[in-house]
């Protein structure tokens, strides 16, 4: 491997694990679905523990996290985000197999849920279960053709698989989706310099530097800069 694809793999690494955000909880799977019925008690006790194991998530305390959602859990069985978040969190901490059995759950539950495809095709993705991954990222873009995590994140599998063309346009979208993406456009930079456009390549990691400035990113702003000083100082390889 040479040194442009370490900084790939490193950069599509932090980006994957950077997209990963905390999903809400769909009030019909916390409060009863009667309507005009008032939440239980047992109800609203879940959504509280469910509440702790999102903040959890956000201090980073993955192991409180997944305690709280196991209370959630165990309080209302059918709590599909409870589910989702708890393998969040046990992709926090590495633990793919059972993050996996987490968002299998969550789609038994609610087969539309992209979160839970999404995040699946991460977690595979880790394993180095390319495939399934992308086909899961695929499964979301079907259910939402606008969800840009997944054409980012699908792309990412694509540039790991060696479907640099495939991961091209899949960057290529998810940029209009949400055109300050600033990994996006760094990812498809270091795509574009291995298919042989160095110009294009540094053209896309100064748009990601300029992003990642302007969004207060300072690490990386530093780390896209070094990059991009890399690649001008190294033969053209294909």
């Amino acid at each position: 491997m040479n040194p442009i694809d370490k900084i790939l793999t490193l950069l599509s690494l932090a980006c994957a694990l950077g997209q990963a955000g905390i999903a809400s909880p769909a009030m019909s799977a916390v409060y009863s679905k009667v309507q005009g019925s008032p939440p239980s008690t047992q109800s609203v006790e879940a959504q509280h523990h469910y509440y702790k194991g999102v903040n959890g998530i956000e201090r980073g305390d993955y192991r409180r996290a997944i305690e709280e959602f196991d209370r959630a859990i165990k309080l209302n069985p059918n709590l599909v985000e409870a589910y989702c978040n708890r393998g969040l969190a046990r992709i926090g901490q590495g633990d793919y197999q059972k993050a996996i059995a987490d968002f299998d759950r969550a789609l038994q539950l609610d087969p539309s849920h992209v979160d839970a495809y999404n995040r699946r095709g991460n977690a595979r993705a880790e394993l180095g279960n390319l495939p399934q991954a992308i086909a899961d990222f695929t499964r979301a873009i079907k259910v939402d053709p606008q969800f840009t995590d997944a054409y980012y994140n699908r792309g990412l599998a694509y540039t790991e698989a060696g479907n640099l063309q495939g991961a091209i346009a899949d960057y290529d979208y998810a940029i209009k989706l949400a055109p300050t993406l600033a990994e996006a456009y760094g990812n498809r930079g270091f795509v574009r310099y291995r298919l042989g456009d160095k110009p294009g390549g540094i053209s896309d990691l100064k748009q990601a530097a300029e992003l990642f400035l302007n969004q207060g990113n300072m690490t990386g702003y530093q780390q896209t800069l070094t990059y991009i000083e890399l690649i001008e100082h190294t033969p053209q390889t294909r």
